[in-house]
């Protein structure tokens, strides 16, 4: 797939079989047709603020919820719950390039309540169904859910508890309908992207005559 020209992305599903190693199998996949950000290559971009780079869909959609809706990350608190390397860290890369102060949590921080309390805007990304409840949530607080679980009942709900948040938070995403559509329609266009820059390199060359 890297050499055939008809293939302009590459989408890794997971988790793999367990006799694949998905580290190893991240480092062969072409950066320029990996349309999730799952390459080392892609990733330290993201890292080093680096706009050539594809960065992972769940946190660009979650950048798109914002500008959409005009929510200025200037200066802003935002509390990720997540530190994974598909969504949390690669987020706070992205908000910390539009100036957000940014703090990284997780199932094991210390009082999670609380240091979520401190947020004015709140992302919700440890894989974990309904964790985050009213107790975690300031009134008035941008609420982000990117979890995707299935409840007892066998329903899709995200990591926050929306019945109970939702009245105290000034914006929400629901699940499902929320960062999961944005999510599909940003790797339609990376795929997109990826298209136009191999088959017209030319057009997409920036001042440093790289690859945009």
């Amino acid at each position: 797939m890297n050499e055939d020209s008809a293939v302009h992305g590459i989408l890794l599903f997971r988790p793999l079989p367990r006799q694949l190693d998905e580290q190893a199998v991240r480092m062969l996949v072409n950066p320029a047709k990996d349309v999730d950000g799952m390459s080392p290559v892609n990733s330290a971009k993201v890292f080093a603020g680096d706009r050539t780079a594809f960065a992972p869909c769940t946190p660009e959609a979650v950048m798109e919820v914002l500008a959409h809706y005009g929510v200025d990350l200037t200066g802003k608190r935002v509390t990720i719950v997540g530190r994974s390397m598909v969504v949390g860290r690669p987020l706070a890369m992205l908000m910390l390039q539009r100036n957000a102060t940014v703090t990284i949590c997780h199932t094991r921080t210390k009082d999670l309540p609380g240091t979520c309390r401190g947020a004015e805007i709140l992302v919700a990304a440890a894989g974990k169904a309904r964790m985050v409840t009213a107790d975690f949530v300031a009134p008035g607080a941008t609420v982000i859910d990117v979890g995707i679980n299935v409840d007892e009942h066998g329903n899709l709900c995200g990591d926050v508890d929306y019945d109970a948040v939702a009245p105290i938070a000034a914006a929400i995403t629901p699940v499902p309908g929320g960062i999961g559509a944005v999510t599909s329609s940003v790797l339609a266009g990376h795929v997109l992207r990826a298209a136009k820059e191999q088959t017209c390199p030319a057009m997409f060359s920036d001042e440093r005559g790289g690859s945009r």
